[in-house]
Order: C-alpha cells, then structure tokens, then sequence
C-alpha cells in the first residue's frame, strides 16, 4: 500500500516564557534539550487511519509577538499559555482569535508548567472556556517534568488528517 506524503508547519505560540522551545523539544526529541533554535524543527511521523498510511513532515516554527505576520502559512497552531503568568491567558484569547478570523481550524491551547501547581494563577477550568469558545483541543503538561506529552502529537495528526485530508 502506497504512503502518502504530507507536509505541514505547527505554529507555537505563546508569551515569553511559557515554555514555547521547551514543549517544541518534548514534542520532536522526547525531552528537554538545551538550546533549541527559533528556526523551524522536523519531525516526521507515520500514521495509518481509515487503512490508508500517511508519512507526514511536521515543521515546528516558534512564534510569539511576530506570530500575526506567519499564522497565514501554518496548517495548525499551537498555543502555550503559561499557567502562572495570568497574562499568557489574555495573550493566547487575542491570537486564537486572530487564528479563527482568519479560517484557521487546527489550533490546541496547551496549558504549560503543571508541575507549578502552587504557583498556578490559570487552572484548568479557564482553558476548558477556552477550549469551548473556540472549539479548540486542550492539553495540560509539564515541559519541566515531561508529564501529559503521552499521545498529543498523534491527537493532532489523527484530528488534522481527519479534517483536511479524508474529508477531500
């Protein structure tokens, strides 16, 4: 059976700090690696759905005051939103919302820093709002520790395959 070759680009989004380069490097290496540059990172993943099989290239690009000006290249988005800095909330409102006006469908709000849970000013309840205001996917993790990384990315491909490309 022949596989089909797609290449997408993820947008991550978030305020400083809200570990942007640290969720890129659980998602391409599965830990925390040092020194991670802003250009974009590959990944490739293999997936098999409806008995068709599908190679797809992920590039993950870093983004974060700059993300207006390449949000209209990226197949989906990813938004960090640093659970202890309440304003990482109202910055990831403003961009989802910027991705939606501009007929993006593939963004997942990503809440960041679960191992801070005494620190912690955003709780889970504000990104299931979220979640739901903009029918977005989210996720709870800790790039610290490498907790809630188990299945995302294939979550994404699965939901991105399903949308963009069987519905063809």
């Amino acid at each position: 059976m022949p596989i089909q070759k797609l290449a997408w680009k993820f947008l991550v989004i978030g305020s400083k700090g809200s570990g942007k380069s640290s969720f890129i490097s659980f998602m391409v290496y599965g830990e925390m690696a040092p020194g991670i540059p802003r250009s974009m990172i590959k990944k490739t993943v293999t997936r098999e759905i409806d008995g068709k099989r599908y190679s797809v290239d992920i590039l993950f690009q870093e983004a974060d005051e700059d993300a207006g000006k390449v949000m209209g290249t990226a197949t989906g988005m990813i938004v960090i939103i640093d659970l202890t800095n309440p304003e990482s909330l109202g910055f990831a409102e403003k961009v989802i919302a910027r991705a939606y006006e501009m007929n993006k469908i593939n963004v997942y709000i990503v809440g960041n820093k679960t191992d801070l849970k005494y620190e912690a000013q955003i709780w889970k309840e504000d990104l299931e709002k979220l979640s739901k205001r903009f029918g977005s996917k989210f996720y709870m993790v800790s790039c610290k520790d490498g907790t809630g990384f188990d299945g995302i990315l294939d979550d994404m491909v699965d939901k991105i395959i399903s949308r963009n490309v069987l519905r063809k």
